[in-house]
């Protein structure tokens, strides 16, 4: 796995640009971009910071399965919504979302 290929891939697919992420993150922009040309290498709670910002997590960024999902802020808060129901009332809630996108 090609760490600066990947993050950058990432960043990109989210539409977010250096600059946004720096000011987001209070990381230079020189350093997002020597990461991302593998001039540096991050160290784990600098890269937790930025994936953080984009949305995923260490696990997810690492995982080499071609089936990882990376989801938005907004599908982690239903995720971790639906988390707190109980089995019966969560079946509910995806059962409603199958309808909707019907």
């Amino acid at each position: 796995m090609d760490l600066p290929v990947k993050f950058r891939t990432l960043r990109i697919q989210k539409d977010i640009s250096v600059y946004k992420l720096s000011k987001d993150t209070d990381i230079s922009q020189n350093y997002i971009r020597k990461i991302e040309k593998g001039e540096s290498q991050p160290s784990v709670l600098v890269l937790e910071k930025l994936l953080a910002r984009l949305g995923t997590t260490l696990a997810e960024f690492f995982n080499d399965s071609e089936n990882v999902l990376y989801p938005t802020a907004y599908e982690r808060e239903l995720v971790e919504a639906v988390r707190l129901l109980e089995e019966e009332k969560a079946l509910a809630v995806l059962h409603i979302a199958k309808l909707m996108v019907k």
